[in-house]
């Protein structure tokens, strides 16, 4: 169905110039932002991502059982470590990743109320996704998560007047997506909780707050997911006049960019703790807020 949809866009982007050859055209270009890239502000935040391996543990009544282990570890837990161990660990967080984006396009009216486009989005992180907590100062976890995307929508929409000079628009269409998130660093939690079982600590609070680091440790790992594909996407958004030919506009863009992906974890923790070849969800869309300037040509 989706690529039925995309074929008759890419028809109606051939086919529009040369039958509306009088109809006004403009290029446009914006900058905007994206926030929680890939969709993984929870899982940086508070639920983490656990491990294929488990480690032994004892319930409150004695029963032993298992439990799984960290690949990565929510910063809320370290949060929690740093105010639970009095100073001797500490903690440096910054959520999940917000991203720039910037936009190139071309749109061109039809009908009475009618427009076409195609643009082009470039979507990077410029903020968070970087995680470090250390033990007496020295670092033993940092993971810092990166995001790039590649979006170009053809979109078909309705632009209607609200003065001589404004106008507000809603559209829809297709788009073709490519990119992915990456995560790289160390976790070596496990190598906090043997030193301080060698050292003869006893406080089972601490000892479980640090009992679930990937064995062995990851060391300088880097996982790299990277999916292409077609989605829906729609927009809606304002423009006002400021010149004969000049106008700016804001709008909002949801992308539905979905797909798995699969990559290869390069340290030993990290093949062992979730595998040689690992699938994990890649949310390349979202909503983009963008503000930019288009002119007539």
């Amino acid at each position: 169905m989706i690529q039925t949809i995309g074929r008759i866009f890419l028809i109606l982007l051939f086919l529009m110039p040369g039958i509306y050859l009088n109809a006004k055209s403009y290029v446009m270009g914006s900058a905007g932002l994206q926030f929680d890239l890939g969709d993984l502000g929870s899982t940086i935040s508070t639920d983490g991502l656990d491990s294929s391996t488990n480690y032994k543990t004892t319930a409150t009544d004695g029963t032993p059982g298992v439990l799984p282990r960290r690949a990565v570890i929510a910063e809320n837990r370290l949060l929690t470590l740093q105010h639970s161990s009095n100073g001797l660990i500490s903690a440096k967080t910054n959520g999940g990743m917000t991203g720039l984006t910037l936009s190139l396009g071309y749109e061109q009216d039809f009908g009475k109320a009618f427009f076409w486009r195609v643009n082009a989005h470039y979507t990077r992180k410029v903020m968070g996704g970087d995680t470090e907590a250390k033990f007496a100062g020295q670092s033993f976890y940092h993971m810092t998560w990166d995001y790039n995307a590649i979006q170009v929508p053809v979109n078909v929409g309705i632009k209607l007047s609200v003065s001589e000079d404004a106008s507000i628009y809603i559209g829809a269409g297709v788009h073709y997506f490519k990119g992915g998130w990456s995560l790289a660093g160390n976790n070596r939690l496990n190598d906090v909780h043997e030193f301080l079982v060698n050292a003869g600590i006893t406080d089972s609070t601490v000892l479980g707050l640090v009992a679930d680091g990937t064995a062995p440790s990851a060391n300088w790992e880097k996982t790299k997911f990277n999916v292409s594909g077609i989605a829906p996407n729609w927009l809606i958004g304002a423009q006002a006049r400021i010149s004969d030919k000049g106008h700016v506009y804001m709008e909002m863009e949801t992308l539905f960019s979905f797909k798995y992906g699969i990559a290869h974890p390069s340290s030993e923790g990290g093949m062992v703790g979730l595998a040689p070849s690992v699938a994990y969800p890649q949310v390349l869309g979202g909503t983009q807020y963008r503000f930019g300037y288009k002119h007539e040509i």
